[in-house]
Order: structure tokens, then C-alpha cells, then sequence
């Protein structure tokens, strides 16, 4: 690990100063651009392994998709369609975001929508819809007043469902979706800044939280609420503050989801990790000790995690999520580079994810091998100060359907690209 890494003691009075998020903020930045003082690489924007190519979503597609900054977002989905021929981006167009389809094949770049409510982490939820053979891509825009999810299909038809998506079912045509107002409130990175009608910022706790939607007919139903959750298992933590769910993630098959409960009061912000099945029922809580943050499925009852627990402290930790049992995942390798957005190869043999900025402002991108326990470093990419807060770049790290390229976002060279990065010399070994 690179000795620009921050240490675990430096992590520890991170966590000390978790009931005083005013104080950890600006300690930290203080402390962060310190540190770039002395670790900087004047000149430095990126480098890969040697047996890693890399190149740019225009170069790959072979068209250039303008001269203005383009991403895809969230590490929990992948942009390519099935066929490995096409990418769904978001390209920025002022306030707005075009949504663009890359089509190799023909060499192209199609426009298939514009919105206005998007944000830098996930941008407007754009993706392929699993459920159907024809690509077909769903993303979140507004109609009238009202958040919306668009269907678009290349060759029909474009509708509209009632509410915005959170997550798609990999096998029905359904939807979670949550209230975006909520998210501007509470963590604006995730949330949606238009006026809106028929979500409020303060809703009222026995009226909002999780809803499943019928993508065909647009039915919606509230199937989890926040009142439920406070209700719980309460914490005297919760006594004062302010509640809200993201992140929800069905497993490989959809026969249940992930979602993360979180609140912001007086001791600070506290997070709990929840497990339902698709229709909101069986309940119940895997991790509740202050910290949780990523997370992706191995398979349908088990899920690999960063988190905390009292006994073993901040690591990844694969859970059964049937019975809570857990291990830890890359003990002594994975957890010296602290939180990433971690995911499974398509064959389950590697892991990849990625780093916050260390030191020196880069992140680093690792593949590890859950056979060997071996880590590789494949890439580390500047991040520019222009590009922090709710602007930053993360890597987000997602696999191709292959299992042979991995897609990731970066600012490196000073603008918002997405870049594809060959690692098959790599996991092609046995």
C-alpha cells in the first residue's frame, strides 16, 4: 500500500470526532490540504498497470461525444447493454444532462433525452432495463412538476411512470424508488435540486420511505416507511433527528434488497443497514453500529459490505444475510485502503474497487482475487481540488458483462470523462 495511504490512527480520530460533524469538516479540511502540501506529485494525473489498457467512451465508440464533461455514475449498475456494443452516458448540457446511447457497431452517438434532475454520484439513475430483450433505457426527469421515470425504447417508444427510480428488478418490470427531496435536504450529493409536487423535503414520516412500483401499469405503493424504521429497534440516538433511506439494491435474482436507514441529530450522523424481501416484508437489520456505507451482492444471500462492527472496527465484511453471520474480506489488505465502492466480477473470482483521495489527491483502483487473497493495484488517478464536495469525481468501478473491462469516471485531466480500462491479461490468468 502507498505510504500516502491514511493510517488506521488517523482513521480512528476520524471516528472520534464523529459526534461533532462541524468540527470533523473542517479539521479535515485543514488537514487534507496540509497533507497535499507535502505529498503532492507536481505534474501527476494518472497511471495504470502495465497490463492494463485504458481509453476514453468517445475513443472506444470511435465519435467524439463534444467537448464538454460526460459520466456514466454509480458503481451498483453498468452502462453497457448486453450485447457489449452499446453505453449509456450522461453528457453535460448547462443545468441539463443529455442521455446518450454510444453505439460501436455503428460508431454513433444518439441523444435519447434530456433532464434536469440528475446529480454528480448517480446522475439521473440512467440504465439499460434488465427485464427487457430490447434495449430499452429507464433514467429520472421531471414531467410537469412532478419526478418521473422515462422509458425509452431505441426502436418504439418512449413512456412515463409516476415516480423516480432508486433501483430496477433484474427479472420483473418493477422499481424501488424513495423521495430525492429528502436526499437535497439531508445529503444534497444524492438528491435532486428542481421544485417538485408530489414529493416534499419535510414529508411526514408515516408517508415516506421506500416505494415498489409497477413499471407496466405505474402502480405505487409505500411498502417501507420512515416511521417504520424509527419504530425499529430504537436508539436513544434517534431521539432529535432527521431520517431518511438511499441506496436500496435488489440481489442478483431480485428475491430481496438492501437499503441503507440513516439519521443526522445531535450526536451526529448514524447509519444502519437493512434487509427486506421485494415486497417490504421480513425485515430485519445487519449492521447497526454507527458506520455503514458500500455494498454489492455476491449472490442471492450474500452481500460484501463496508462497515463496522464493536469487536473487528471498519472493514469489508461479507454477510449472510439470512442469518447476519459475517467475515472479513481482504483482512489485512483490503481495510489499510479504507472505504471504496466495491463489486464482484461476473465469474465471482475478483473484486474491484476503488479509493477516496489520499495524501497526494489520488485514488487508486485495486482488483483482488478472492481465491488468493491477492491485491492489485491497476490504476491511481489524480482528483482536483475543483472536483470535491458534492462535485467530486469518484471512481465508481464497474464491470463490463464480459468480466474483461471495467468502466470508471475521472477528472484527472480536468474534466469529467468516463474511461473503459482493459484489465483481461489480469483476470484472464489462472
Amino acid at each position: 500500500m502507498a505510504q500516502r495511504s491514511y493510517s488506521s490512527f488517523e482513521r480512528r480520530v476520524a471516528r472520534i470526532l464523529e459526534a461533532t460533524p462541524a468540527v470533523r469538516n473542517g479539521l479535515k479540511w485543514v488537514y487534507h490540504r496540509m497533507n497535499y502540501l507535502v505529498h503532492r506529485e507536481p505534474g501527476f494525473r494518472f497511471a495504470v498497470h502495465r497490463d492494463v489498457g485504458i481509453l476514453t467512451v468517445a475513443d472506444w465508440v470511435g465519435t467524439s461525444l463534444g467537448d464538454v464533461d460526460y459520466f456514466f455514475g454509480y458503481y451498483d449498475k453498468t452502462p453497457w447493454f448486453a450485447d457489449m456494443q452499446q453505453l449509456v452516458m450522461h453528457r453535460l448540457t448547462g443545468g441539463e444532462v443529455d442521455i446518450l446511447v454510444c453505439d460501436r457497431r455503428r460508431k454513433i452517438v444518439r441523444v435519447v433525452g434530456k433532464t434536469k434532475v440528475w446529480n454528480y454520484q448517480q446522475g439521473s439513475m440512467a440504465q439499460w432495463l434488465p427485464c427487457r430483450r430490447e434495449p430499452t433505457v429507464i433514467y429520472n426527469d421531471l414531467c410537469g412538476r412532478d419526478l418521473v421515470a422515462r422509458i425509452v425504447e431505441l426502436d418504439g417508444e418512449a413512456r412515463t411512470v409516476p415516480f423516480p427510480i432508486q433501483v430496477v428488478h433484474p427479472r420483473r418490470p418493477e422499481a424501488l424508488s424513495l423521495n430525492y427531496k429528502r436526499l437535497m435536504w439531508l445529503r444534497p450529493d444524492y438528491g435532486y435540486t428542481p421544485p417538485v409536487a408530489n414529493f416534499d423535503v419535510r414529508q411526514d414520516v408515516t408517508r415516506d420511505g421506500i416505494w415498489w412500483m409497477d413499471l407496466q401499469t405505474g402502480a405505487v405503493r409505500l411498502i417501507i416507511s420512515l416511521a417504520r424504521l424509527m419504530e425499529t429497534e430504537p436508539r436513544v440516538e434517534m431521539v432529535g433527528s432527521d431520517h431518511k433511506v438511499n441506496h436500496a439494491l435488489y440481489s442478483p435474482e431480485g428475491t430481496r434488497f438492501v437499503f441503507l436507514h440513516r439519521w443526522f441529530g445531535p450526536k451526529g450522523k448514524f447509519s444502519r443497514l437493512y434487509v427486506a424481501d421485494p415486497n417490504g416484508e421480513n425485515l430485519r437489520i445487519l449492521l447497526d453500529h454507527r458506520m455503514v456505507s458500500h455494498y454489492n451482492w455476491l449472490d442471492e444471500d450474500h452481500l460484501l459490505v463496508w462497515g463496522r462492527t464493536v469487536e473487528q472496527g471498519d472493514r469489508y465484511y461479507l454477510i449472510d444475510v439470512r442469518t447476519g453471520e459475517r467475515s472479513i474480506v481482504g483482512d489485512g489488505v483490503l481495510n489499510s485502503y479504507g472505504d471504496g465502492h466495491p463489486s464482484y466480477s461476473p465469474d465471482r473470482r475478483w473484486i474491484v474497487t476503488d479509493t477516496y483521495p489520499d495524501k497526494a489527491r489520488q485514488r487508486t483502483l485495486l482488483l483482488y482475487e478472492v481465491e488468493t487473497g491477492r491485491c492489485i493495484e491497476i490504476g491511481r488517478f489524480f482528483a482536483p481540488w475543483t472536483f470535491d464536495g458534492t462535485r467530486r469525481c469518484d471512481l465508481h468501478p464497474r464491470w463490463s458483462p464480459d468480466g474483461r473491462l471495467i468502466s470508471i469516471d475521472s477528472a484527472h485531466d480536468g474534466r469529467r470523462r468516463s474511461y473503459l480500462l482493459d484489465v483481461s491479461a489480469i483476470v484472464g490468468r489462472q
